[in-house]
């Protein structure tokens, strides 16, 4: 074998491992952008999500005192020992459950997708919105999949759309005095899954919609101009697609993206409450 050969195939192994190197980077360097995004979610909501924690927790502290005042005056009876008993377990668990569910979604991990119901995703991601804010937001869930209900999906990068997407129509209707639900449509397109989130705020200029997928492209004075730009990047890397278009009848925007059926398991049923 000559050396021209040797250097050539020398100089197409090296080639290949850099673009392997070179996608890894790449794909960390997108997991860090997410892992950002998610921690910037938090961050908005973090004064509101203290106030919601600390519910419980003065719940907790109240049914102690009480116990205390009575085992003190000696009236502390056992079925009221019972009683605040169970109410300091149930809102233990319940201030539990909202740092439970902040943690994995906060959490960096590595990108896992599993078939899983668009309309059980859709209902707990506005479970996890509703336990970071003291004054949730109401929304109107217009379910019609029917059958071909199931996708297969990273539920973290999902939710983390669903999210940013609940987020921007709270900010929107906050920013109008509009305390109308947000509205979340899902239906089927063909083989495509369709989930729509409508707002009915003020919405946006044509030329604010134009740049509104562009990284750092922000309406709002503290926003990383991020959220989108990523929402985007993980929806097409589902093989979907997301658009923003004004509310018609208005005003408001609609954010609506697609997902392909899993077609392995198209008829994957809700689950059962």
């Amino acid at each position: 074998m000559s050396l021209v050969v040797l250097w050539m195939i020398g100089f197409l192994i090296r080639n290949r491992r850099q673009r392997q190197q070179a996608n890894a980077q790449l794909r960390n360097s997108q997991q860090q952008m997410e892992h950002l995004s998610r921690l910037s979610i938090l961050g908005e909501l973090a004064g509101r999500l203290a106030h919601e924690l600390n519910q419980p927790l003065a719940t907790i502290a109240n049914y102690a005192r009480s116990l205390m005042r009575r085992q003190e005056r000696g009236n502390l009876s056992a079925e009221a020992l019972e009683q605040a008993a169970g109410e300091i377990a149930s809102e233990a668990e319940r201030a539990a459950g909202i740092l439970n569910g902040i943690r994995s979604f906060a959490r960096k991990r590595a990108r896992e997708r599993s078939a899983r119901d668009m309309a059980d995703v859709v209902r707990e991601a506005t479970g996890l919105m509703g336990s970071m804010l003291s004054q949730a937001p109401e929304f109107a869930i217009h379910d019609r999949l029917g059958e071909r209900r199931g996708v297969m999906i990273d539920t973290l990068q999902v939710q983390q759309v669903l999210l940013n997407l609940f987020k921007n129509a709270w900010d929107a209707q906050q920013m109008a005095g509009e305390n109308r639900p947000i509205e979340v449509g899902l239906n089927t397109e063909s083989d495509l899954c369709c989930v729509t989130v409508r707002d009915h705020g003020p919405g946006l200029t044509p030329e604010q919609q134009e740049h509104l997928f562009e990284p750092f492209f922000t309406t709002k004075p503290n926003g990383l101009g991020l959220g989108l730009s990523i929402c985007k990047t993980i929806i097409e890397a589902h093989g979907g697609q997301l658009h923003a278009q004004a509310a018609v009848p208005g005003p408001g925007m609609e954010f609506r993206f697609f997902l392909p059926c899993n077609t392995e398991n198209p008829a994957l049923q809700p689950k059962t409450k």
